[in-house]
């Protein structure tokens, strides 16, 4: 009886599990001019499931400040209304208060950027999640700060997950469709929800972008090679296991046996124990792409606001550009080659 219980539980969590962004359609405004009110006029995504940064511009809804900056080209001409993320309602926003960088997950974005009418509301929030309160203007700056590193990470995801995916669901669960008759990608996801046997708008929407990108804009599924982590490897310094974290996965080599961490942190440990003459291969994961990179190569950022499974960390680049403009998004003290780092950086890292 004690176990029944216990799944019903787990189902009716799971059940009622949605992310922090999410409402119920009934709940929300949806005065989008496109063909489907209900998603972004930008990306596709669903507005209700991103709904507390959602924004309307011009007569059009758009699923994040990512997607608003992308249409308005870096200029806002006129009004612009965004959610209050306390009451759910649309409010002006050139006046209201941002919360941006919270603890919070972003949308389309690693920095969050939430939106509050009232001063309170957003002391409140960034009290509990963190963050630096900001008006519009700032708030839309940072937005264009990280957008190149944003679009990297979506493509990443793209390339490494949603293709393989959109391109199998469709193959098996979609009748066949001419991408070229459609103008616009929440139109072709419009058409797919009737073509294909799929009721999960996450699946339909790896169908869209799949036929989207690779059909209709003939762009390659790019393999990105990354650390493969057995799921049974622990770090030998913190003892936690790696696969759980991707993006921070790295790997050496020691009288010919593979070593694996979490972190590029621990991976240094290791390595300044063992004396790096002894190493004869070492490997970090990029930050934004999870690429398998020599770490040798590669350019770490130091004293970012960004952690890692163990706290400070000394997150991965495979170009110095990248690097710059993390260390420039993320408060970061200093870009650093592998050979830079010392004993005074991991004590620093403590």
């Amino acid at each position: 009886m004690k176990k029944l219980i216990y799944v019903l539980f787990i189902f009716v969590s799971c059940l009622n599990a949605q992310i922090f962004q999410s409402i119920a359609k009934d709940k929300g405004v949806f005065e989008n001019k496109n063909v489907n009110r209900f998603y972004c006029d930008n990306c596709a995504m669903s507005l209700a499931k991103y709904y507390k940064t959602n924004y309307l511009y011009k007569g059009h809804q758009y699923a994040s400040l990512h997607c608003l900056y992308e249409v308005s080209k870096g200029n806002i001409e006129g009004e612009v209304k965004v959610v209050d993320a306390k009451t759910m309602k649309f409010i002006d926003a050139k006046k209201a208060y941002f919360v941006v960088g919270s603890s919070k997950r972003g949308t389309m974005s690693m920095t969050s950027k939430y939106a509050f009418k009232n001063k309170k509301d957003a002391l409140e929030f960034k009290s509990k999640y963190s963050g630096n309160i900001m008006n519009f203007e700032d708030a839309y700056i940072t937005a264009r700060n990280d957008f190149q590193n944003d679009l990297s990470m979506i493509n990443t995801k793209k390339e490494k997950k949603i293709y393989k995916i959109g391109k199998k669901m469709y193959e098996k669960k979609c009748e066949q469709v001419n991408v070229n008759n459609f103008k616009s990608l929440p139109e072709l996801k419009t058409k797919l929800e009737k073509v294909c046997k799929v009721h999960i708008d996450k699946k339909l929407q790896a169908i869209a972008i799949y036929l989207w990108d690779i059909k209709k804009k003939n762009k390659h599924m790019r393999k990105i090679v990354s650390i493969k982590v057995p799921k049974d490897a622990k770090c030998p310094i913190c003892g936690m296991f790696v696969y759980k974290y991707p993006k921070w996965a790295c790997m050496v080599v020691y009288k010919n046996k593979k070593y694996y961490f979490d972190g590029p942190k621990d991976m240094l440990k290791f390595i300044f124990q063992k004396g790096k003459d002894n190493i004869t291969e070492m490997y970090v994961s990029d930050y934004f792409t999870t690429k398998k990179i020599d770490a040798k190569k590669a350019y770490f950022v130091i004293g970012s606001d960004v952690y890692g499974p163990m706290g400070k960390e000394l997150p991965a680049f495979e170009s110095d550009e990248a690097a710059y403009n993390f260390k420039n998004d993320h408060f970061g003290k200093k870009v650093l080659f592998y050979s830079e780092i010392t004993d005074e950086v991991l004590e620093y890292l403590k």
